[in-house]
């Protein structure tokens, strides 16, 4: 596995709804990547990711490496640009219509 090198985000997934969430410069969590804090320092991040645990309320803390492209923060990994941008249209289709998910 490849080490982290700054610029990170403190990201973590909502305990009761499953979003993933990031750290913004209030120590508040918010649902997009573009809104998070980025962070120069990995041991300041650790120290604040350490703080900011709340088990009632955020599960998984994590850093994540991202980088900055023109004013866009982007994650530098594919795994956390799927998080970052949802799981995509196979899952949750645009259309909505009737279906049948029963069992046979």
């Amino acid at each position: 596995m490849a080490r982290l090198e700054a610029p990170v985000v403190v990201s973590a997934n909502c305990l009761l709804a499953g979003h993933v969430l990031y750290l913004d410069e209030n120590h508040a969590w918010v649902e997009a990547l573009a809104s998070a804090y980025l962070f120069t320092s990995l041991e300041e991040a650790s120290a604040v990711a350490v703080k900011v645990n709340d088990p009632a309320q955020v599960i998984g803390i994590e850093l994540v490496g991202v980088a900055t492209q023109g004013t866009q923060t982007v994650a530098r990994h594919y795994r956390e640009a799927i998080r970052a941008n949802g799981p995509g249209e196979y899952v949750f289709p645009s259309f909505t219509g009737e279906g049948d998910v029963s069992v046979q």
